[in-house]
């Protein structure tokens, strides 16, 4: 987990367990001139940090010990302040907020496979008093978005090849203040927490890109609500309430209307603000970090999630203080899971009945837990255990294809919520033999 601090500019790294617990990397917190925003690469070897102050977008090597060190050539330097920034799925582009006097511009920039970066395309004037302005992309990689603080609305904008952007329509009003958006992993919708109106504004989001609002929209929320996030599945968002110290829980329906959680809002720490809330890629827990504290210094606090209902509940694990001061924004992620390697072997074939095996199969980050096979008959089956034994109704020949999940739930799938990748599966989960039967 990075924590990034808007105030002294540091970035604080951590081990996190299956369990929740938060581990000091050595040599941690790390000076990195972060300001309001903290991606890093669906690969989870770089983070990238906007500065404030400096100007720019800045690479950082993730060491297999998560330490930081400077990327050499990773740096896309501007006239004004970077506020925001967040990844295509496919990890190949950023794409960058930049502030100005009054009118803000939303900008692109290619990553190239060792980290540097080159700024492509024009950049496109946001609307408006524009000048805080964070971005969120769709997770077809097609639109970018530019929530716009100042003037209470988020407008769209069509990507091209060539890097240029393309504003896709009128600025689309939201609540007022809307200070972090989301993007539900399935693609459907859009959702901004707006600070200053107290509530939530949702958009289903059209084939083309556009926003239309979800019914019932804006809902309601507690004092300053700030950095959500929605889990894999799409069924549930949490976001953190600064001005009331709580966090919110709700259910997505299906046609994107929020409903709060049993329970919700539920208790944050005493003397705190809870800032951002991030998820662990598999969901079942949930890390609330202070913007501000009375201890000054940012703490990390762990809560389980209940599997059933969503609610939450605080962990066993203390408080984390991360050494670092004032963490506004984007500024907290955890690093993907990289999905897992499929490989499939036939041990054994006669007659009708073949054996196969999967006990190849591996994850870097984790284990594998579950395989899902198919036989190319029809005829399907799922198990815990690597090798399997079927029985054809007929001979020929036949593909069989075993599908692996790990420990956290990733597969085939890449889950991306509109700034990082949170599961970075593909087609190497698969894998497939030839059978022939007698």
């Amino acid at each position: 987990m990075l924590v990034g601090s808007t105030g002294s500019g540091h970035i604080a790294v951590y081990g996190v367990s299956r369990d929740g617990a938060l581990t000091k990397v050595a040599g941690s917190p790390f000076a990195a001139d972060a300001g309001f925003s903290v991606v890093v690469s669906p690969d989870g070897k770089r983070a990238y940090v906007t500065s404030l102050s400096k100007k720019w977008v800045k690479g950082f090597a993730i060491g297999t010990n998560g330490a930081l060190s400077a990327i050499p050539g990773a740096v896309a330097q501007y006239d004004a302040a970077v506020l925001g920034v967040a990844f295509s799925p496919d990890g190949t582009r950023l794409y960058a907020t930049v502030g100005g006097q009054t009118s803000g511009t939303m900008n692109s920039i290619a990553v190239a496979q060792d980290g540097t970066l080159a700024k492509i395309g024009q950049p496109a004037t946001i609307p408006g008093t524009s000048y805080m302005s964070l971005p969120v992309v769709s997770t077809d990689g097609r639109t970018v978005y530019a929530s716009n603080f100042n003037s209470s609305n988020v407008t769209p904008y069509r990507t091209a090849a060539d890097g240029s952007l393309t504003q896709l329509s009128e600025p689309v009003p939201t609540g007022n203040g809307p200070a972090l958006p989301n993007v539900t992993p399935d693609g459907r919708f859009l959702y901004t927490t707006n600070e200053q109106g107290n509530n939530i504004s949702g958009f289903a989001i059209a084939a083309d890109g556009t926003l239309t609002p979800t019914p019932g929209s804006p809902y309601k929320s507690g004092n300053l609500p700030h950095g959500g996030a929605v889990t894999p599945d799409s069924k549930r968002m949490y976001l953190p309430e600064a001005g009331s110290n709580k966090i919110s829980g709700y259910s997505i329906a299906d046609d994107g209307s929020l409903t709060p959680l049993a329970g919700s809002p539920y208790p944050g720490p005493a003397n705190t603000m809870p800032g951002r809330v991030v998820l662990s890629p598999d969901a079942r827990r949930l890390f609330d970090v202070d913007v501000l504290a009375l201890s000054l210094t940012t703490k990390v606090h762990s809560f389980a999630i209940d599997p059933v209902d969503g609610s939450l509940a605080r962990t066993s694990h203390p408080a984390t203080d991360t050494g670092i001061f004032f963490a506004d924004g984007p500024t907290s992620v955890i690093t993907p899971n990289q999905g897992p390697v499929a490989k499939i072997n036939t041990l054994y074939s006669g007659g009708r009945t073949g054996v196969f095996t999967a006990s190849g199969s591996t994850d870097s980050d984790g284990s594998v837990v579950r395989y899902e096979w198919n036989f190319g008959d029809g005829t399907t089956a799922t198990t815990t255990g690597p090798e399997i034994t079927h029985t054809f109704a007929q001979a020929g020949s036949r593909t069989v294809t075993v599908t692996v999940v790990d420990d956290e739930g990733c597969s085939d799938d890449r889950i991306f919520n509109g700034q990082v990748v949170s599961c970075n599966g593909g087609t190497k989960a698969a894998a497939s033999t030839v059978v022939n039967l007698g």
